[in-house]
């Protein structure tokens, strides 16, 4: 299912490079009974043209696909314009921004429903569509793609006096009454049962009656609310119906009745056959509550949990926000054999990985009411080239609060120079090499450097340790570093290996990390430990993961005897298969996602969240996050760039997995 989304989603990218300037599209989800010609009669438009912008549609289509519907602009009478979108006179002195603010809809939005309104500009007299009646079928979060793939999906912002709207979240103690459950208790306190145990640990024990736990009570900006929990009576029932709004998404629905998809789809069996689509009618819980207000709050706390913020609780949506995002789909050297493109461009699958991830945070600000613009812009780049002085020139950037991209540093580098605001951040979502110094970077990959330093920091912060760290000869810069860093810790030549079980103290921790690219030093190191672990206390770890010890020359039960360790910037084995990521990934693309979507998804989010604080994204470096397989904790360097320091050491365990040990 993925394959064959990204393979129309690349299609679609060259198909509008030649179409865009004269036509719009809708982006129709093939009902049953659906066929091509039937779709064409329906959109007036010819089949040779459905065909012309969704080539794979020649083999048939599916129920529950996508394709691009070409609806054009020009010699479209007015009435025909009355049942697809409103049409606006544009009067002498208006402008584009100012016919956006009267009908409530974005810029891009404006250009998408008129490109000729890129060519020739806004004309006085002329007619232009200022709105689209829905075609009440299920459209994807990013909306209709361009040939610049300059996005704008805006989200409209939530109303002031709604339950949704709770933006600080404080906490009350209940006693538990007999027969309670940890479900049950989240039902009635209108959270999740992962809340309620982040709220109260002991709770991994087990449920106890007349236990005393905190639940959460939630707040509005100006005030606390307080949810009382109201049993229903036998005669109501525990179900209700919601008619499924614009834009909503089975991910947004699902975060806001507390259910996971696979929950949402069993209680709504039609959603496997129909998809979901703007009208439809879905059962959901009931939940029964009674708002009273209980006191006064003048602060916008930020919720921390076990160290890490949680920004969803502190959000400030009473201004608009603009993110740029610049992903090299290189869609000018794609060529015309996308599916031959995909099976061989490792680049392009990590891109576009990236980008699904990135969707579905879009996704999930959206169903939290964000006023929010995310611009998405091919940056066409290479190692050594990019597009990114031509978006510059063209004012791509004018009204960003802040740009996540592009991939290469050498790139990021180029538009941190180049940018004529001073002000706006560029945060650098996958490199973690360092090109420029400049306090409007934002390094989101830890360095090298920082991973190594984690790892040996790790073991200094512990009693009672002996620590040793063997570094290849050749390895200069390593040997640099703990000069640099750690000169008092013991640094010996991986020649040395030959007697290092004779190094063992005991009544003290015997710590050995390698630093070298040998499997032989690897499997000597390995072999002469794992006799002593009855004898002596020893761990060893790796400095940077590397492959060194990944090899079948290196016997895995003996890795984890010797509680091997390694430092890493995501925690990959650790996320839940079942998580509400998960489950949203799989959904859309029919696969689980792999690190690249997780990391689109992570850094969108997290970036999405501290955008929207109160004082801005600068005002957010002093909280750590952590999210599904990233941490982001920033901290200032020596030059003024912004750092990401969030480093996992990881484990090896008896189940041949990666835990968390930091």
């Amino acid at each position: 299912m993925k394959k064959n989304f990204i393979a129309a989603f690349v299609a679609s990218i060259i198909s509008l490079g030649v179409y865009a300037q004269e036509n719009s599209f809708v982006q129709y989800q093939v009902k049953k009974g659906d066929t091509v010609s039937k779709i064409a009669r329906e959109y007036g438009v010819s089949v040779s043209k459905i065909f012309e912008f969704n080539p794979e549609a020649k083999e048939g289509i599916k129920e529950g696909s996508f394709i691009h519907v070409p609806v054009k602009n020009e010699g479209v009478d007015q009435q025909v314009l009355g049942k697809k979108g409103k049409l606006h006179q544009v009067k002498p002195k208006e402008t584009l921004y100012g016919i956006s603010k009267q009908y409530n809809v974005s810029l891009e939005q404006l250009l998408q429903w008129n490109p000729l309104l890129k060519t020739e500009g806004l004309k006085a007299g002329s007619k232009i569509i200022v709105s689209k009646v829905s075609s009440g079928r299920a459209k994807d979060v990013t909306g209709k793609y361009k040939s610049e793939l300059n996005y704008s999906g805006t989200l409209s912002s939530s109303k002031a006096d709604t339950i949704k709207d709770i933006t600080n979240i404080y906490y009350k103690y209940i006693d538990v009454e007999p027969q309670s459950t940890l479900y049950g208790l989240a039902v009635l306190y209108n959270t999740s049962i992962q809340r309620l145990i982040e709220l109260n640990p002991e709770l991994k024990q087990g449920l106890k009656s007349g236990q005393k736990i905190k639940v959460p009570a939630f707040g509005y900006v100006d005030k606390v609310v307080e949810i009382t929990p109201v049993i229903p009576s036998d005669n109501i029932s525990e179900y209700t119906t919601i008619k499924v709004a614009p834009k909503q998404t089975l991910y947004s629905i699902s975060r806001e009745y507390d259910l996971t998809i696979t929950e949402l789809v069993d209680l709504n069996p039609d959603l496997l056959t129909d998809g979901l689509m703007i009208g439809m009618k879905l059962k959901v819980p009931n939940i029964y509550q009674v708002v009273n207000v209980v006191e006064e709050s003048t602060g916008e706390g930020v919720e921390i949990v076990s160290g890490y913020a949680d920004l969803s609780t502190s959000l400030y949506k009473e201004q608009r926000r603009e993110i740029a995002l610049l992903l090299p789909f290189n869609v000018s050297r794609l060529g015309s054999n996308v599916e031959s493109k995909l099976a061989s461009d490792s680049f392009l699958n990590m891109t576009l990985d990236f980008y699904l991830g990135a969707k579905l945070a879009i996704a999930e600000a959206e169903s939290l009411g964000l006023p929010l613009t995310v611009n998405v812009y091919d940056s066409n780049e290479t190692k050594n080239s990019s597009a990114v002085t031509t978006l510059v020139s063209k004012g791509s950037f004018d009204n960003a609060d802040i740009i996540v991209g592009p991939f290469f540093q050498a790139n990021v580098a180029k538009l941190v120079n180049n940018l004529p605001n001073r002000e706006v951040m560029v945060l650098s979502p996958l490199s973690n090499e360092k090109e420029v110094s400049s306090s409007q970077l934002v390094q989101s990959m830890p360095d090298a450097d920082m991973q190594k330093k984690a790892m040996i920091d790790y073991f200094l912060q512990q009693s009672n340790v002996k620590l040793t760290v063997i570094i290849d000869q050749t390895r200069t810069s390593s040997r640099q570093f703990m000069s640099k860093y750690f000169s008092q810790v013991k640094v010996i030549n991986s020649d040395a290996l030959d007697n290092i079980d004779k190094t063992l103290v005991a009544g003290r921790k015997n710590v050995f990390i390698l630093d070298s690219s040998s499997i032989e030093a690897a499997n000597l190191l390995v072999s002469k430990l794992k006799r002593r672990v009855k004898d002596f206390d020893i761990q060893i770890g790796a400095l940077d993961k590397g492959d060194v010890f990944d090899t079948m020359e290196v016997e895995f039960q003996s890795m984890i005897d010797l509680k091997y360790v390694y430092p890493s910037v995501t925690r990959d084995s650790s996320m839940d298969e079942n998580s509400v990521f998960q489950e949203a990934y799989k959904t859309a693309y029919g696969v689980l996602p792999n690190r690249f979507a997780a990391r689109g998804y992570d850094l969108m989010f997290d970036v999405i969240m501290r955008t929207f604080q109160k004082e801005g994204f600068k005002s957010t470096f002093k909280y750590a996050t952590q999210l599904n397989e990233n941490k982001f904790v920033y901290r200032k360097g020596s030059d003024n760039t912004e750092v990401n320091t969030g480093v996992y050491i990881l484990q090896y365990t008896e189940d041949l997995t990666e835990k968390v040990v930091n």
